[in-house]
């Protein structure tokens, strides 16, 4: 994966899932870099993309994370009303976009569905999904064959309870799909080199999934160990049927960049967040 400068906003930088993003289909991981929030002393934290929705340490009047979304649905030459986002709660449910749920939506929204959900899946073009996250791992799922898409936010819960394979199985029920067939990006998120967990986070692994978890764990006398939820989250996508050539894996870690991420580890919840977006054209 490439980090670029869009062109029309030059200031603008995202991630590009470069085995998905193409003249067909948007596929792209924002960063914090490009936006117009974080304009004051008291919003500095948020410079500049912020893209999260409970606009309490923003502006008052909301007006920069809409701009945000004006900037980058622009970019990929969608429409800011038309992008899709959910209330995450580090759930395993799907939601699917279709024509009837688009058509109920107040033509001026841009704020999350009403369901409480983690993943998005839809086949409708000319919108965009997408998931948010600051260190949770973003996951892109692409049927050229069937033209569908799916958005996913992996945190550990999410990892844990397989949130990408049950995405995969979702896309399978609704559109034909073939795992052998799709193209998975998973986007920037804390590494192994610094996403500390405690023990019991370990075993709580460990009790579900045996003693092969073990290799997504470093461990060190008289430390905690270290996880690495992005190659957990591919290991299960192979499970489910993904090619792992089909896979690509972004080596970006949010938690080690901050000039170019927001992250919760780092600086807990006075941060914005990223999006992470979708979509066929």
């Amino acid at each position: 994966m490439k980090l670029v400068n869009d062109k029309m906003f030059p200031a603008l930088q995202y991630v590009v899932a470069d085995n998905i993003h193409s003249s067909d289909v948007a596929a792209i991981f924002t960063t914090r870099k490009g936006g117009v929030s974080g304009t004051t002393p008291e919003t500095e934290h948020l410079y500049s993309l912020n893209l999260k929705f409970d606009y309490d340490d923003d502006d008052e009047d909301h007006a920069n994370v809409m701009e945000n979304y004006n900037i980058v649905a622009s970019s990929q030459g969608f429409r800011a009303k038309n992008v899709f986002a959910l209330w995450q709660n580090h759930t395993d449910k799907v939601i699917v976009i279709t024509e009837t749920l688009i058509a109920s939506r107040p033509a001026a929204a841009l704020s999350p569905l009403d369901e409480i959900a983690d993943a998005l899946i839809t086949n409708v073009p000319n919108i965009l999904i997408s998931v948010r996250t600051a260190d949770c791992v973003p996951i892109f799922f692409y049927d050229e064959k069937h033209k569908a898409v799916g958005a996913a936010h992996a945190g550990w819960q999410g990892t844990f309870k397989q949130i990408g394979a049950k995405t995969i199985n979702r896309m399978t029920e609704v559109y034909g799909t073939n795992p052998a067939d799709i193209q998975v990006a998973v986007g920037p998120a804390a590494e192994v080199c610094c996403y500390e967990v405690g023990v019991d986070f370990y075993e709580n692994f460990r009790n579900k999934y045996g003693d092969e978890i073990n290799r997504f764990f470093t461990f060190e006398p008289n430390k905690k160990p270290h996880c690495n939820l992005k190659a957990m989250n591919k290991a299960f996508l192979v499970n489910a049927g993904v090619k792992a050539e089909n896979i690509t894996v972004s080596d970006y870690c949010t938690i080690c960049n901050p000039e170019l991420f927001y992250s919760f580890r780092r600086n807990g919840k006075k941060r914005g967040i990223m999006a992470s977006l979708i979509g066929i054209r």
